[in-house]
């Protein structure tokens, strides 16, 4: 990164831009003690000084300036002042004193459980859990929690009063790493959890609800002032766990709540690098800063196309580097990160997602979708030999082919998105969103087989089952001639997801719903073709002896289907109510109706929202 002179003058370069420091901890142990104290962190701007000793604008304005309500920004107002006195920290101010939620804050830390379950959650997150996301640094993580753990018990009585902005904040984040480790333990998980609850029917995911609201309870109490990283790991976390139990528009408005304080903390700032000291070489926290950023972006873009919601961020592709494997040969590559299968799904497919919102509403928008469905194609024939997902293989992480498959299932998603605006318009983006709707439904049925038990809670066997289920069936009964050919296999297809989403429902809290509306769209779909047949009772399949997972053996795995060339024809007729006029939906009945007896609504006019 280059030096950067802070003056009036400066341009900041695309060097200068906020990068991962990719290669920073390659050689880090995965595992640090507790005991590790050195590690380092993002340092404090050091201000200009002056002979007679007059204190700098940064050490006097930067609090008053932030009441005021200014940003971390290098335009107006605050610019000058960065030229005059230097830029200010991302870190917030040091300490919280005299705070008059302190007796709260002491409330909720007393919620905390033993040290001994402590480490023994923090350990299983690790293992089980952080690889989704990448957004919470082992290393700094137990450095924290070491720095927590020595605090005395005088120390403890005074909590706030003397801690560090990031230390007050990190108990938020502890509460979350353990709700979410409790969500996904194992059926013959260590027996001391049942310690934790006190109640007989109890259930380890209750607990985890409770640790996850006082973490939400304890980030509340943080001052937007006083906002660090650490807070925002805290909210993104707070989402998922929402997510994975069901609570999904609420975790929409804490991916909200977590954007906002990203941003007044200024990790949406292109130029963010120049609020660093230009001589420091290892950055780990501005690269944790950059990956939290870069998370709350795809989930911000993934809400937005997945359940039509606004979207409210913004990433220019070329400011993220690309994984640090990517070009590497098979002989020479180390093995791949989480950060690497994210990086190497975004620049793939999911770069293209804020693009894909609300693409209908523009009037070229016809036109950009094959120069878009073009560009993913292309980068998908460059993809690394490591992201074909596939058996494990040696050497290779437990996590790393269930992540490789959930990116195989979401660049199937981008492109079947791409596409499903238009389908009442093109036959090319009709047959197009059916294909990729289908290579989703086999991908969920590998990654269902490759799924251990603990993680079916999560809500990535759902949704995207959900929407390629409910296209197919949208199809076969909007335009039944037109996919004649494929019926069978689509029966088969929806029979299967059904059986799983009902296989999901004791643990997975999303699956009841996704499986009552595929079901009823299920049977209209077979009254259209057979008026007398109707669906068998829910999991009647499953009880018949269907191994759920085991079609996954029919669908071997691998980029080479998608790069098959497509009919490239498609309709030069701008986006119109047309996308509307559509005849699914919910009916009650089982008989077969002419459009112009159907009373349902229209298609593209169902928010998939459960």
């Amino acid at each position: 990164m280059y030096a950067i002179v802070l003056d009036c003058a400066t341009v900041l370069t695309e060097q200068d831009i906020c990068l991962y420091q990719l290669n920073d901890d390659r050689a880090q142990p995965a595992n640090l003690p507790l005991e590790l104290e050195d590690q380092p962190s993002l340092p404090a701007v050091t201000p200009p000084t002056y002979a007679d000793g007059i204190p700098t604008l940064s050490t006097v304005t930067q609090s008053a300036i932030r009441h005021l309500g200014y940003a971390n920004d290098s335009n107006g107002t605050m610019g000058i002042i960065c030229c005059i006195a230097g830029p200010p920290s991302l870190q917030s101010d040091p300490g919280l004193r005299h705070s008059p939620s302190a007796d709260q804050y002491r409330r909720i830390v007393r919620e905390l459980p033993s040290w001994r379950h402590i480490e023994l959650l923090v350990h299983a997150f690790f293992t089980n859990v952080s690889w989704h996301y990448d957004i919470v640094d082992e290393a700094i993580f137990l450095n924290q929690l070491f720095q927590w753990k020595s605090l005395s018990y005088n120390q403890l009585k005074e909590i706030p009063n003397g801690l560090t902005a990031d230390l007050w904040s990190f108990p938020a984040l502890l509460f979350q790493v353990l709700a979410q480790s409790l969500l996904f333990q194992p059926l013959d998980h260590d027996d001391s959890l049942n310690d934790l609850k006190y109640a007989p029917d109890m259930k380890l995911s209750d607990r985890a609800a409770e640790f996850s609201d006082a973490g939400l309870r304890l980030a509340s109490l943080v001052e937007k002032s006083k906002l660090t990283l650490t807070t925002i790991q805290a909210g993104l976390l707070r989402a998922s766990f929402e997510k994975n139990t069901g609570k999904v528009v609420e975790a929409w408005h804490s991916i909200g709540t977590a954007i906002r304080n990203g941003q007044e903390l200024g990790l949406h700032l292109e130029t963010s690098a120049h609020t660093l000291n230009p001589g420091h070489q290892n950055l780990p926290d501005h690269s944790l800063g950059c990956r939290v950023w870069l998370m709350l972006h795809l989930w911000d873009a993934h809400m937005a196309v997945v359940l039509g919601r606004p979207m409210v961020t913004n990433l220019n592709p070329s400011h993220i580097p690309l994984p640090g494997s990517w070009n590497d040969s098979p002989i020479e590559q180390e093995l791949p990160r989480p950060r690497d299968v994210i990086l190497c799904g975004f620049h793939t497919a999911y770069k293209y997602l804020q693009d894909i919102h609300g693409l209908e509403k523009k009037a070229n928008g016809f036109l950009l979708v094959e120069q878009l469905h073009e560009s993913i194609l292309a980068n998908i024939a460059n993809l690394p030999a490591w992201a074909t997902p596939q058996g494990s293989r040696s050497n290779e992480s437990a996590w790393l082919s269930t992540a490789l498959e959930i990116m195989f299932t979401n660049v199937h998603f981008v492109l079947f998105a791409l596409h499903r605006p238009f389908v009442s318009l093109s036959s090319s983006s009709r047959s197009k969103a059916y294909y990729f709707a289908t290579q989703i439904l086999e991908s969920q049925a590998r990654l269902f087989d490759r799924t251990e038990p603990l993680q079916h809670k999560s809500f990535e066997l759902v949704f995207a089952t959900f929407d390629a289920t409910i296209l197919i069936a949208a199809m076969h009964i909007r335009f039944p001639d037109e996919f004649a050919d494929q019926y069978p296999a689509a029966k088969r297809n929806l029979e299967w997801a059904l059986d799983r989403l009902k296989l999901l429902e004791p643990t997975n809290d999303l699956a009841s719903s996704a499986f009552n509306v595929i079901q009823q769209l299920y049977q209209n779909m077979l009254a259209g073709v057979y008026p007398s047949q109707s669906l068998p009772s829910a999991g009647q399949g499953a009880k018949a002896g269907i191994s759920v997972g085991s079609e996954s053996e029919m669908f071997p795995s691998s980029w080479d289907a998608i790069l098959q060339p497509f009919d490239n024809t498609i309709s030069g007729h701008a986006f119109n109510e047309a996308i509307c006029d559509g005849i699914f939906g919910f009916s009650s009945g089982d008989q077969a109706q002419s459009p112009g007896e159907r009373d349902h609504p229209p298609l593209g006019s169902l928010n998939y929202q459960i």
